[in-house]
């Protein structure tokens, strides 16, 4: 069996990241992709936001820094540790870096941490696109040998789970991954997005940090799982994606960037086309709770579908008063400017921001990124449903079936 269609999983014991990852990358040997001395190499890393590592929000520093070393014995010449957080401020990356524990491995190990925004931009065009024709990322992404994905198991509010197609999200750069969340709402559009994102870097290997894991209401305000304690690698992110579902007890039909995925043709959900090296799925088998808001594929005409997803699934907004701080994270980076600021910024724990529900499109970049995870939401599908178009007509057959029953009956 050729080695791309090898996987592995190995346990963490006694929280020896190292050897896991070591064992996991040797496993698959993955030194066949060291061709050469000198190479650069970009590992991208989940920096979503500046939470520190044991909120489990961010690639875990310890899995970060053994990748490092495990390439360290190929002697290359340059190893770059880059992502773009989800903030839209020019230091938001740098901070997320710092924070994380990320910065501190890099400096120690004589490596280039680097925000992927202060990096020179080239545009891509998209093979074979899905939605996207071309996208603007970091040039880095040609000018490297190799590139490492570094996701982390998390749940997600709009995708489901993200891991190995979402992180590569982070190659968009700042803003534009809002631009992207405004000009796809819908979750089959998004996903379709996400694919095409991934199949522009397409990263040669992946090393998957299951030390801490994330479930419940992530990406970034969910419930630390630390008990998992699992390293995951391969070379095919659908796979990979695929693999880590079937460990957490998740349907893979319902993250629809795996099917996509699938269907642009850069990786395969078929688990039986694989070896699999190391520890069984049913060996580390923890099942995830997962978030309350979940998305929904309906098989129906596009507008329809289109227009329930809008409307009945539409989620509601609720923000902590005690929780927030007014810091403005939130409405500087929605994309769809549906959340302002209150009349008063300095009475903290009485206003918060003021929301917008006609204006919102449920991409939950606001939840994600409060550092005080004091965003919730729900779906309040009876309400949403009785006042839309099909709860008015609904009434209104049922009013005039009554109607014609009382007249029939006179």
């Amino acid at each position: 069996m050729p080695l791309q269609k090898t996987l592995t999983i190995q346990r963490i014991v006694d929280d020896d990241v190292e050897k896991a990852v070591f064992d996991a990358l040797n496993a698959i040997e993955a030194k066949s992709l060291m061709k050469k001395q000198g190479m650069k190499i970009l590992l991208k890393p989940n920096l979503l936001s500046a939470k520190p590592p044991e909120r489990a929000v961010t690639t875990h520093p310890l899995v970060v820094r053994a990748v490092i070393r495990w390439l360290k014995q190929f002697y290359p010449s340059k190893i770059y540790v880059g992502d773009s957080s989800g903030g839209s401020a020019l230091n938001s990356t740098a901070i997320a870096l710092k924070t994380s524990g990320i910065q501190a491995v890099c400096d120690e190990e004589d490596v280039i941490a680097i925000p992927l925004e202060k990096t020179e931009r080239k545009i891509y065009p998209v093979a074979n696109p899905l939605i996207l024709n071309e996208i603007a990322s970091t040039k880095l992404l040609d000018d490297v040998d190799l590139i490492v994905n570094l996701p982390k198991i998390k749940t997600h509010s709009q995708c489901t789970l993200t891991c190995c197609i979402k992180n590569m999200f982070g190659t968009i750069i700042l803003t534009k991954k809002a631009e992207k969340h405004a000009r796809f709402p819908s979750i089959d559009k998004f996903c379709s997005a996400l694919v095409d994102i991934y199949s522009v870097s397409k990263p040669q290997l992946t090393v998957i940090d299951g030390f801490l894991a994330m479930e419940g209401n992530g990406p970034g305000a969910g419930d630390v799982v630390d008990d998992l304690k699992i390293i995951l690698a391969g070379y095919d992110g659908v796979a990979l994606d695929t693999l880590v579902c079937k460990i957490i007890g998740l349907d893979p039909s319902k993250v629809l960037y795996i099917e996509k995925g699938v269907k642009k043709g850069i990786g395969s959900s078929n688990l039986e086309e694989f070896k699999l090296i190391g520890e069984s799925i049913e060996s580390v088998f923890r099942p995830f709770k997962f978030p309350r808001v979940m998305p929904v594929s309906l098989r129906l005409p596009r507008p329809v579908a289109e227009y329930i997803a809008d409307k009945i699934f539409k989620s509601t907004i609720k923000i902590d008063k005690e929780k927030c701080k007014l810091c403005g994270i939130c409405w500087k980076n929605c994309p769809v400017d549906a959340l302002t600021p209150p009349d008063d910024l300095k009475k903290i724990g009485e206003y918060v921001p003021i929301w917008n529900k006609e204006k919102c499109i449920s991409c939950y970049c606001c939840a994600e990124l409060c550092p005080e995870e004091a965003i919730d939401f729900k779906i309040k599908y009876f309400k949403n449903f009785l006042f839309s178009y099909l709860g008015l007509g609904f009434l209104g057959s049922i009013t005039i079936i009554a109607l014609i029953i009382l007249l029939f009956s006179l």
